[in-house]
């Protein structure tokens, strides 16, 4: 509902003129003819509504990081002693916040190709890269960083691979390529924006992958049960392990077989047991034919389906497959959490790059720290044996923390000798076996001679660390340390060389590209020398006298990188009126892409309606002032007329209504016959 501001026409006012540069009030008339408002009710008034340039600025700046409004409107309360001392309200804040947004009226997709140009010129080794349509529509891109490609050369021996909806206006799946750290943690090593989720895409999305890291392929590759990529990955990458999420498949068997898992007694135990814990594929491949016919649940085809495609996603089939501490998609999903949870549908590609930078850079200062935490901290150890001790001076802490969760359990298992020195049993203890729907034994294979241990878990293939089983075989023969080819270098600390600027002995990284650690540390050395010059009259005449020159070699400088600038651009401008092409191949102007359809039966609100339904129940515009049926309020013209008069012409049609209820009958009968008439295809257009 609109309100209305009422004009009343009042004579109160005051004139101003600017006489030889000087303001000089000409006449003053403070006579209302309305009531005035309150003062704590003046914020509400168009008029009085103001903010000051300095909030302004701090709106700018939350909404570049995208503070949502209400958090902002408590800092800015904050500030200026509370939300009653704000001269302006919520939906004031919200309205700066969409003339931020709207400030730049170009296209989005050339925003961000000069965005992806300006990141070449900044970082030699950034790869970005379209797909286009008919007249330069962007269909699909593709991007990666310089940092991201180098971990890609040391740690892209395992991709996870998902995409999701919602995070842009155009509704295009996000697909990121993510790996797996040396400290076990999630890292972005490509990102890309892709049309649909058909077999050409991903075709051109793994090609496009391929090239941007040097034709490297993984090693393993973890996806979600979908055709396309099924499809597309052996094409493109047809040398590398392909895996299912093996959650959703059995999720999604819960859901389907919900009925038979609650009836039939042990059905989910020993369904949940055979996938998880079988040990070979024999086991496996003789247990659920068992399962199904003890159970009787042959007839389930998703349980089939699952049988068929057994190949794909039960883990006994990749366990010497290195996926590390992998079985799902959750590594790119929790991803997607992240990006969900600072970007929305409505967001343009270009906010959503400056996000992904921000969550990037995140992510890189969280490696920065484990790595600071490993270099610098002592691990606690629980048994300070030889190879808890040996392991924690070895692994990166996070690995750390894992392989110790191996050796805990080591007090939990037994062994038994049934080759000496060649061949070992490890079992759980009786009061853990008996919690497991099928207890097993776990065979170690030893060879003395030349320090090889394998168990038939193979975790030491899948994840790269030892496995508990191991451990305790070697605990058993009283062997205190590993050797060093059982400490993947995957899992070590990597070396940092840092290299530094021989003039002024500093990290060539703070004298080159990162300026916010430049400003930094000029920051802790300026207030350093304003601590000690402001101690004296001396200090700080001496200290103000070399600002200056500081400041006017600075001028200097900047003057010269004002001339080069200016030089550059009149080159590039003679280079641009030459060709509108630039060296990546894309045109100046390129086509913001059409909203995709997501995958899947589409959303709707409520049930299908046929088409009598509809037309019986399709609403017609109604003006909230006048009642017409022919506009809506917005367009009205008799806004002039008060609300009333109308009022009383639509009492006495109702009135006059009444005395004829026979007529309002036919009327109604003859409009359902049309209706019907027209859902079974009698009645042409002209009829109705």
């Amino acid at each position: 509902m609109a309100n209305v501001v009422q004009i009343t026409g009042c004579p109160a006012k005051m004139v101003v003129s600017l006489r030889n540069s000087k303001w000089v009030v000409i006449s003053v008339d403070l006579e209302h003819n309305h009531e005035l408002s309150p003062p704590d009710e003046t914020k509400f008034l168009r008029s009085h509504k103001h903010m000051t340039d300095q909030e302004k600025l701090f709106i700018r700046t939350f909404n570049s990081v995208k503070l949502p409004t209400r958090k902002i409107m408590a800092i800015v309360a904050y500030l200026r002693g509370g939300v009653g001392a704000l001269p302006y309200t919520k939906k004031y804040v919200s309205n700066v916040r969409t003339a931020i947004r709207n400030e730049c009226r170009q296209n989005d997709m050339t925003q961000v190709l000069e965005y992806f140009r300006k990141r070449k010129q900044a970082d030699p080794r950034f790869f970005y890269d379209f797909k286009l349509g008919e007249g330069n529509k962007v269909l699909s891109l593709f991007w990666s960083d310089e940092h991201s490609r180098k971990m890609y050369e040391l740690y892209g021996d395992c991709v996870s691979f998902d995409t999701t909806y919602k995070t842009n206006r155009y509704n295009l799946p996000f697909a990121p390529f993510v790996g797996v750290t040396c400290h076990g943690n999630n890292f972005l090593f490509a990102c890309a924006f892709v049309q649909n989720e058909t077999i050409d895409v991903f075709t051109w999305l793994f090609q496009t992958f391929r090239e941007c890291m040097g034709n490297k392929d993984p090693t393993t590759i973890i996806t979600d049960q979908c055709v396309s990529m099924g499809k597309a990955i052996p094409v493109v990458l047809p040398n590398i392990v392909h895996r299912f999420c093996f959650f959703h498949i059995r999720k999604k068997a819960e859901e389907k077989c919900g009925r038979s898992f609650a009836t039939k007694i042990d059905l989910h135990a020993d369904f949940s047991d055979i996938l998880r814990n079988s040990l070979t594929v024999q086991e496996f491949e003789i247990l659920w034919p068992q399962m199904i016919r003890r159970y009787d649940v042959g007839h389930l085809k998703y349980l089939k389906a699952m049988w068929d495609n057994r190949h794909r996603f039960v883990p006994v089939y990749f366990k010497k497959d290195f996926f590390p501490f992998i079985h799902s998609t959750a590594r790119s999903e929790g991803t997607n959490s992240v990006f969900k949870d600072n970007v929305g549908s409505t967001y343009s590609v270009i906010s959503f790059l400056s996000e992904y930078q921000r969550i990037c850079e995140a992510i890189q200062e969280k490696e920065k720290e484990q790595d600071s935490i490993t270099r610098t901290t002592i691990p606690s150890y629980h048994f300070h044996s030889e190879i808890e001790i040996q392991a924690g001076s070895i692994y990166n802490r996070q690995i750390f923390c894992k392989f110790q969760s191996q050796l805990k359990f080591t007090t939990k298992l037994h062994v038994d000798e049934v080759v000496k020195n060649e061949r070992y049993e490890v079992y759980k203890t009786r009061m853990l076996a008996e919690k497991e729907f099928r207890p097993r034994r776990f065979i170690v294979l030893v060879n003395l001679l030349e320090e090889y241990f394998s168990c038939i878990c193979c975790k030491f293939h899948k994840d790269g660390i030892v496995c508990s089983h191991i451990l305790r075989v070697l605990v058993n023969l009283n062997i205190s340390e590993l050797l060093a080819k059982y400490f993947l270098d995957r899992w070590k600390p990597k070396e940092r060389k840092t290299i530094r600027d021989r003039k002024f002995n500093l990290p060539m990284q703070l004298t080159e590209k990162d300026s916010h650690l430049r400003f930094s540390l000029l920051s802790d050395r300026l207030i350093d020398i304003a601590s000690d010059g402001s101690k004296s009259n001396d200090r700080y005449l001496m200290v103000v006298e070399e600002a200056k020159k500081i400041h006017e070699k600075l001028d200097a400088m900047s003057i010269a990188d004002e001339q080069e600038e200016l030089l550059r651009k009149h080159e590039s401008n003679q280079e641009a009126s030459r060709t509108l092409i630039f060296d990546d191949g894309y045109a100046d102007i390129l086509q913001n892409p059409d909203v995709a359809k997501p995958r899947g039966r589409p959303t709707t609100a409520g049930q299908l309606k046929t088409l009598a339904e509809q037309f019986r129940t399709k609403q017609k515009i109604t003006c909230s002032h006048c009642g017409s049926n022919e506009h809506n309020y917005a367009t009205c013209t008799s806004k002039h007329l008060p609300k009333s008069s109308f009022e009383k012409k639509t009492a006495s049609k109702k009135a006059s209504g009444s005395s004829a209820p026979k007529h309002k009958d036919s009327s109604r009968k003859t409009e359902q016959s049309k209706a019907k008439k027209m859902s079974k295809g009698q009645a042409s257009p002209m009829e109705l």
